[in-house]
């Protein structure tokens, strides 16, 4: 999918990120679909995304997956529990086949007095995923189900993208039920407002999306 116009946002951190701790801590791997953490768990260890992504989500009242992030390489998760010393509140999933890099706590915290400089990093991804959801918070707060749609979709395709002709191609693979899952709709919905979207110029698509 192609989304034509542009939205931004700085993921400079991520190379950084991979440079400095991409070989402190242990390498796993997760088969697409596989659970990597649970709500409701304490951490004292987060993850880096070494090649991949995971996404993020709720559960709500009704056993339905509420997607709130998808992240890539150079990513951090689980950093907030961590540090907060309480319980995760999301689930983390492998979206694709994903390798990972688990950092205990003293390990990260160890590395970070010998490189505070890597603190600016952090923040700066930390800030990134927050901006993120405060977006999707204004756009459920402000805008209807098609507007929410087509600004997911923009953020998507600076997130998770590939420079081609007329746009940011979204480099995600993802289901009519996963988008409806991030904004809080219908797939039968979703299927509807991509089509109008593509009639009015807004996105091009190809495939089965």
């Amino acid at each position: 999918m192609i989304v034509q116009e542009e939205y931004t946002i700085n993921y400079s951190y991520r190379k950084t990120i991979l440079e400095h701790l991409k070989d402190i801590g242990v390498e796993m791997v997760f088969e697409k679909g596989s659970l990597i953490e649970f709500e409701f768990k304490k951490l004292d260890y987060l993850y880096l995304i070494l090649d991949g992504k995971v996404i993020q989500y709720f559960l709500d009242v009704e056993g339905r997956e509420r997607i709130i992030l998808i992240l890539s390489a150079g990513d951090l998760f689980g950093e907030i529990t961590m540090i907060q010393g309480d319980y995760d509140q999301v689930i983390t999933k492998a979206y694709t086949f994903v390798k990972v890099c688990k950092i205990n706590k003293s390990d990260l915290m160890r590395y970070l007095e010998e490189n505070p400089k890597l603190y600016d990093s952090i923040l700066l991804m930390v800030t990134t995923k927050f901006r993120i959801l405060m977006s999707q918070l204004y756009d459920n707060a402000y805008f209807d189900v098609k507007q929410r749609l087509y600004r997911l979709l923009k953020r998507l395709s600076v997130q998770h993208k590939v420079r081609v002709k007329g746009g940011n191609k979204i480099d995600l693979k993802l289901t009519h039920e996963e988008l409806a899952s991030m904004i809080g709709s219908t797939r039968s919905t979703v299927t509807r407002l991509l089509k109008e979207l593509e009639e009015e110029g807004a996105i091009t698509r190809k495939g089965n999306i």
